[in-house]
């Protein structure tokens, strides 16, 4: 087959088998599919390192024993022995996944290889040699076609979150949909798209919704005008996760020592005037019956008081300024901010 074939076969199977659509691991794996046709000086690897080619040529037949599962073993021994060093196996793999997919599918052209060698057998995978396919023919083309789909469905499937991840998500399954959460949640919007109903009166709850955290394996999430957990305000009957627009998420916690709370959280509003920014913790305040719980219907209890104690969930922080007053508090809040 030709190079540019085997490079397409090489990354297609890379970005599908390693889920993965990095430069680096898709330039090894044409790396790799390069190596079997070292044993000739008219390849392009071939006249790029002449004398190495040059020797082999001399000793060897053509695909013999560059094309065989022995050189498969002996460079996934030197490239996953340097991936093992620089702590990066994965993208190491790359080179003998290209070279052992360049080697299967010459076994589909006319002269087949020597997959066993030292055993001189000649591997090919049709026995009439009509239906091979011949180097630059017709076939080779429709073959160099379907990699290049399938080298961009790979890159789409890794960008998507892999394989797995799309299977679970199709199926609704939860894993898939905490995979693209965790994956995309620090840089973009993360959507919840829920089939299910209010577990108040079990009226549809259908729609989409903004992910502001993870829970275990629910999620905490806002239509804008609420925010409510899957699994208590939101019973779900199915739940896939899609990216939408470019965001900033960070995460901050303040600690409060006998301070002014409100000046805290004012202080965080000012360095973030066009952020949303949630607050969740618990503050021991002066003042406890000062403080309205906020019990709205539906919602995820954004306020309740405890004892001495105020309690916070999720709650909006301009909300928290209007409700904590001017009191003075001890204690710890974690801060989302989203930019």
């Amino acid at each position: 087959m030709m190079a540019i074939t085997h490079a397409c076969i090489a990354t297609a199977g890379a970005s599908l088998l390693l889920g993965t659509a990095q430069p680096l691991p898709l330039a090894l794996a044409v790396l790799g599919s390069q190596l079997p046709d070292i044993d000739t000086t008219t390849s392009i690897i071939g006249q790029v390192f002449y004398p190495i080619s040059s020797w082999i040529e001399d000793r060897y037949p053509h695909r013999s024993v560059t094309h065989s599962l022995v050189a498969t073993v002996a460079i996934a021994a030197v490239s996953l022995g340097i991936g093992a060093a620089l702590g990066d196996i994965k993208t190491a793999a790359a080179v003998p996944l290209g070279h052992v997919l360049s080697c299967f599918s010459d076994c589909f052209t006319r002269q087949g290889v020597q997959l066993f060698w030292p055993d001189p057998a000649w591997a090919i995978s049709v026995s009439n040699p009509k239906r091979r396919i011949r180097t630059g023919g017709p076939a080779e083309y429709w073959v160099l076609a379907v990699a290049v789909a399938l080298l961009l469905v790979g890159i789409w499937l890794a960008g998507a979150g892999g394989v797995q991840t799309q299977v679970s998500q199709g199926l609704g399954l939860r894993d898939g949909a905490l995979a693209t959460y965790n994956t995309h949640a620090a840089s973009a919007e993360v959507y919840a798209e829920i089939t299910g109903v209010w577990a108040d009166d079990r009226t549809r709850a259908d729609g989409r919704y903004l992910i502001l955290d993870a829970v275990g394996s629910e999620f905490v999430v806002t239509d804008g005008q609420g925010v409510y957990q899957t699994g208590k305000q939101l019973l779900v009957e199915k739940l896939t996760t899609a990216t939408g627009a470019a965001m900033i998420r960070t995460t901050q916690t303040l600690t409060l020592n006998d301070e002014d709370v409100v000046s805290r959280l004012q202080a965080l509003r000012i360095a973030n005037l066009t952020a949303r920014i949630y607050v969740s913790g618990s503050l021991t305040v002066d003042f406890v019956e000062e403080v309205t719980p906020m019990l709205l219907p539906r919602q995820l209890p954004a306020v309740t008081v405890v004892g001495e104690s105020v309690e916070l969930a999720y709650c909006d922080l301009d909300v928290a300024i209007a409700l904590l007053g001017d009191q003075w508090a001890t204690g710890m809040m974690t801060v989302l901010i989203f930019l």
